[in-house]
C-alpha cells in the first residue's frame, strides 16, 4: 500500500502538491488524471525521490511504501528505486542491443549471477509478450524497434530488477491506437504483482482500466471514485496486439 498523510511537496514557496492524505490500494490499478500543471508528475517524482538534487524542493507530512516512510533520512534511495519502477511518456530504450537493454537493470542492481541473465531476460520479455517478437533478434539494436515494441521492452527493463510499485507517466501518448491497446492489457496482466499509478490526461482510458481514479486539481485530490465495473476488455493480449 502507499500512503499520503497530509503530504506537501513544494518548489520554494509554490505548493505543487497541497495536504494530502489518501491511500493507493497494493495490487491495483490506480489512475490519476488533472489538466497540466496540477502535481500528477511531481506526485510520481516524489514516489522514487527524483526531486531530491532540485535545490528548492522541500516537503511536509509523510509517504509510506509498505508501511515505511520513504523520506526518513536513514532510507536508502537506490533501494527504494529498485522497489519503485517509473515508466515515462516516450520509451527510454538505450543505443544497445536487446538483451543489454533488458539485463542493463540487472547487472546494475542486483546481485543475480551472470549466468542467470538469460533466463531471467526471456523470462520478463515473455512477461509483456515481446519474446516471441525479437527472441531471433536479441542482438539487434532496440531502436529497431517500433515505438510500442520500444515501450514494452522499457517495462520488461523494469520487470526485471522486481519491483512492487509501477509508476506510469502517461505511457501511451506517444503511441498509435493498436500500441495503446496492447499497453493497457498488458499492465492489465501485471496488477496482481505490482501495485500501479497510473497518470493520464484521458478519462476514458482511466475508467477503462484503474480500479480507482483519482482527480488531482492544484496539487490537491478532489475526486476519488471507486470503480465498480471495468469496461469489458478482449479476453487476450494478442485479440488487441494482433486483431485490432
Amino acid at each position: 500500500m502507499i500512503q499520503f498523510k497530509n503530504f506537501t511537496a513544494a518548489f520554494g514557496e509554490r505548493e505543487v502538491i497541497k495536504g494530502m492524505t489518501c491511500n493507493l490500494a497494493e495490487n491495483s490499478i490506480t489512475a490519476l488524471i488533472g489538466v497540466s500543471g496540477s502535481g500528477k508528475t511531481t506526485l510520481l517524482r516524489v514516489l522514487c525521490r527524483m526531486n531530491d538534487r532540485i535545490e528548492n524542493f522541500h516537503i511536509r507530512g509523510n509517504v509510506l511504501i509498505g508501511g515505511e516512510d520513504i523520506f526518513r533520512p536513514d532510507t536508502n534511495v537506490y533501494s527504494l528505486r529498485r522497489k519503485v519502477g517509473m515508466i515515462f511518456q516516450k520509451p527510454c530504450v538505450f543505443p544497445v542491443s536487446i538483451f543489454e537493454n533488458v539485463i542493463f537493470g540487472i547487472r546494475e542492481v542486483t546481485r543475480i549471477p551472470k549466468k542467470d541473465y538469460p533466463d531471467l531476460m526471456e523470462k520478463v520479455l515473455r512477461e509483456v509478450f515481446l519474446w516471441e517478437e525479437v527472441k531471433d533478434r536479441l542482438n539487434e539494436k532496440a531502436t529497431t524497434l517500433s515505438q510500442g515494441q520500444q515501450q514494452r521492452l522499457t517495462l520488461a527493463r523494469t520487470l526485471a530488477v522486481g519491483p512492487d510499485v509501477l509508476l506510469m507517466d502517461e505511457p501511451t501518448s506517444s503511441l498509435d491506437p493498436k500500441s495503446t491497446a496492447a499497453i493497457e492489457k498488458l499492465v492489465l496482466s501485471l496488477k496482481n504483482r505490482h501495485t500501479i499509478l497510473w497518470v493520464t490526461h484521458q478519462h476514458d482510458q482511466a475508467h477503462s482500466i484503474a480500479d480507482r481514479v483519482l482527480v488531482l486539481e492544484e496539487g490537491q485530490v478532489v475526486s476519488s471514485p471507486v470503480l465498480m465495473e471495468r469496461q469489458e476488455k478482449p479476453s487476450s493480449f494478442a485479440d488487441v496486439l494482433y486483431n485490432a
